[in-house]
């Protein structure tokens, strides 16, 4: 009988040691990475900076609300939206509000992207390095 119990608390011992261990693990996380690729439009229209006035704001409203994490733009033109979401439906959705992607300024490719927490990192950017 003691052996029994000696194993039942040595099987809760280990078991509440594998549960502690398993709580600090890395949770897996799923963002989408948006191409905002330039088409023939980007620069006909004549109210060019209004509607990347109207850009910019709307980025700076999805960052406010949690939904953007990072943006900006490619050198040979075009740019960059990470999105918090899971939902590739929710990230088509935000990116077609986009004042220039619906004024045609671009086309879009959305690429959902598996990690883990703590594995998107970004720099300080208060550093002076």
């Amino acid at each position: 009988m003691k052996d029994k119990k000696f194993l039942i608390m040595l099987f809760f011992l280990f078991a509440s040691q594998l549960f502690a261990q398993t709580e600090n693990l890395p949770k897996n996380v799923v963002y989408h990475f948006v191409e905002l690729i330039p088409t023939e439009k980007s620069f006909e229209s004549t109210d060019l900076q209004k509607i990347q006035m109207d850009h910019m704001k709307n980025i700076r409203k999805l960052a406010s609300e949690g939904k953007l994490l990072l943006a900006g733009p490619f050198k040979d033109g075009g740019g960059l939206f990470v999105l918090n979401t899971d939902s590739t439906e929710k990230a088509e959705k935000w990116v077609k509000e986009d004042p220039a992607v619906k004024a045609g300024r671009f086309k879009f490719k959305i690429r959902t992207w598996y990690t883990q927490t703590g594995m998107l990192t970004l720099e300080n950017l208060n550093s002076k390095d």
